[in-house]
């Protein structure tokens, strides 16, 4: 499987039914949390707004055999509980939060059935020099479900590409996060953006072949302008029209560090949390 489609197949379409009533649409991504090497706790990672007020998850893997290949097959899995199922950022500013499948996925497995699940890794992040070498604009890519739309068919996710609209060496208004100029809509939320070249690019002003691949961070929120209309009636009214700027808050990858010792510290060893 080419790099570019195994992207496709690190993000998972989560569906949130609300108490309040509703449903919430939102992206998560595949993780590994306390990775030794042997062996890891896979997490699906997104936004916490995206499962606040929830009482069910759903969520569509796709299948694969057990040497990896792709079948046209998935499984929806349903999960009821409520957020605090998830493990929420120790920072209560930072929209991130964290669920461990490692039972579930092992469930499956013990089934005979393997679920095509590529998750990222703390390996993906950018090294210090390494953000020191990119450039004010460079190309990123964003994997998710905008507006909650898909490949039903093929349960794949949709790719929008821009580029960094702050330069990511530097922390956008003084948080650990990044503006990207892309099309960004609600749905998105969760999405993993990467910095994904393959071919020719531009490294610390020298031009270089081959591929890169960084996570650069986590789509958390949509700048949006509202225009305001006057309607005379016989009254004035207003109309309210919401304005896409076609700009995204990203959060940066390097938060996902933080998570590994909660995750260790909440998880048995020797459970069935690990693959």
């Amino acid at each position: 499987m080419q790099l570019s489609e195994q992207l496709l197949h690190t993000t998972i379409r989560i569906e949130a039914s609300l108490a309040s009533g509703g449903c919430s649409v939102g992206t998560g991504f595949f993780f590994k949390f306390c990775d030794d090497g042997k062996t890891y706790v896979p997490a699906i990672v997104t936004n916490r707004h995206v499962v606040e007020d929830a009482y069910e998850y759903r969520v569509i893997f796709s299948r694969s055999d057990e040497n990896g290949n792709l079948l046209n097959i998935n499984e929806q899995l349903t999960m009821r509980g409520s957020e605090s199922d998830w493990i929420a950022h120790p920072d209560e500013s930072v929209d991130l939060c964290v669920l461990p499948i490692g039972p579930a996925l092992n469930g499956f497995i013990r089934a005979g059935k393997h679920l095509l699940t590529i998750p990222l890794s703390l390996e993906l992040l950018p090294t210090d020099k390494q953000i020191q070498d990119m450039g004010c604009m460079d190309e990123v890519t964003m994997v998710g479900y905008p507006n909650g739309i898909w490949d039903e068919a093929n349960n794949l996710p949709i790719v929008r590409r821009g580029i960094t609209a702050t330069p990511y060496r530097y922390d956008y208004q003084g948080q650990k996060e990044f503006l990207v100029d892309m099309a960004c809509y609600p749905g998105s939320s969760g999405s993993p953006v990467f910095l994904y070249n393959e071919g020719t690019y531009l490294e610390n002003d020298a031009v270089v072949m081959g591929k890169r691949l960084y996570l650069l961070g986590i789509l958390r929120a949509v700048p949006i302008r509202t225009l305001l209309g006057d309607i005379t009636v016989s009254t004035i009214a207003h109309v309210s029209v919401q304005d896409m700027l076609n700009l995204g808050i990203v959060i940066k990858s390097e938060r996902l560090r933080d998570f590994d010792p909660i995750v260790r510290e909440r998880l048995s060893v020797s459970g069935n949390w690990y693959l």
